[in-house]
């Protein structure tokens, strides 16, 4: 989400607000833009790498303690030994093998000094992620990694250090972030189409404003592959626990949680799901597992919503299979079916999506974003 937008909404719908949930929180836009306003903010996300960036954008941290930390965790990544591996095969396609060796080394160093567990140390540790394209094969123009002809004859024979990186990053991280926040905010991991009862998790709000995921718009994995390879054993989680999970996904098992009632129910709310059923099985199990998904989460954020609370959806279209898909008006629907009054809505145009390189013609398809706010009874 772009800042200007994240002001807005903050501006519209919660400037007075006591407590702040962003339950799809990603880097931390809406939570930011909160904060600037002296909100108390919590924010969720199933990416760990996401987590990490707003913790660090929220939380702040102490700027002498972490150039010091950050000082004698490089020096002692420098001069180490063995290093902590990347239990990932396609490692070594995507690094040199110095570069690797270096990454190895600084994550073992972050393990032994428990980076994790402090906010200077989070700091420094998304700075060794913000590092990760940077020191990759992959071409730098793109937010998706691949490695084009014009990156291989950039890049090839040029050895990228992560250790000079992550401390170039972290100054820049402390120019930003370098002083503690007396605001309250809470960041945590959390997979809201999950079966566990969020309300317990991350508590109850009288305001949440949130951009969920869209429908195979983007592959949210493959977005953060590199950075989350890099973080797994460092951070507590493994990747293999989280890539078949982003809602929205091709991957994994994608009918495993359909019924029948389910399909019936997504017929009749997309009927271009029938033709779609026919011409692009794949593509449709992907529509059903998404609305499978978003309406778990739409329970999920009822359930943490305080009632006469505001809930501030941001959702665009999608293009499946060739199948113009209305994503927003799905998810409106869902929320409306639980009770929800909608009393707001606005579009925001996206005056250009498409980002460099464009490869095989293909250009941004979301052409505007549609705000729908909706207000829970009393």
């Amino acid at each position: 989400m772009v800042s200007r937008l994240a002001d807005q909404l903050i501006a519209n719908y919660a400037s007075s607000c006591a407590h702040l949930l962003d339950p799809f929180c990603g880097s931390g836009a809406i939570l930011v833009a909160a904060r600037a306003r002296g909100i108390p903010v919590s924010g969720a996300d199933i990416n760990p790498y996401a987590v990490l960036m707003s913790r660090v954008k929220t939380e702040g941290f102490s700027r002498k303690p972490g150039e010091d930390l950050s000082a004698g965790y490089i020096k002692r990544a420098a001069c180490f030994g063995d290093g902590f591996p990347i239990a990932w095969p396609a490692a070594r396609y995507w690094f040199t093998s110095a570069t690797l060796k270096k990454y190895e080394r600084l994550r073992r160093v972050a393990v032994e000094m428990d980076l994790a567990s402090s906010p200077e140390g989070r700091a420094i540790l998304l700075a060794v992620a913000l590092s990760v394209r940077l020191c990759s094969r992959a071409d730098q123009r793109s937010p998706k990694p691949f490695i084009s002809k014009l990156a291989i004859r950039q890049r090839r024979g040029r050895h990228f250090d992560p250790l000079g990186e992550t401390s170039r990053l972290f100054k820049k991280l402390t120019d930003l972030y370098g002083a503690p926040s007396r605001l309250h905010s809470k960041v945590v991991r959390f997979d809201l189409a999950a079966d566990v009862a969020a309300e317990n998790v991350l508590g109850r709000f009288s305001h949440i404003i949130t951009s969920p995921p869209y429908i195979n718009a983007q592959d949210y994995f493959r977005n953060f592959k590199l950075e989350l390879h890099v973080l797994e054993g460092v951070l507590p989680f493994t990747v293999s626990s989280v890539k078949n999970r982003f809602i929205g996904t091709e991957r994994g098992c994608l009918g495993g949680r359909l019924s029948r009632q389910d399909v019936h129910l997504y017929r009749e709310l997309l009927p271009d799901l029938v033709r779609m059923e026919s011409t692009h099985p794949r593509h449709a199990l992907v529509v059903m597992r998404y609305l499978s998904d978003m309406s778990r989460c739409c329970d999920a954020l009822k359930r943490c919503l305080l009632p006469g609370g505001v809930l501030v959806i941001v959702c665009g279209d999608n293009l499946v299979g060739g199948y113009s898909v209305p994503t927003w008006q799905l998810v409106d629907t869902l929320l409306q079916a639980r009770g929800l009054v909608i009393f707001d809505m606005f579009g925001d145009p996206i005056d250009c999506r498409m980002l460099p390189p464009k490869r095989k013609g293909h250009k941004g398809l979301i052409k505007q974003e549609v705000v729908s706010a909706f207000r829970l009874p009393q």
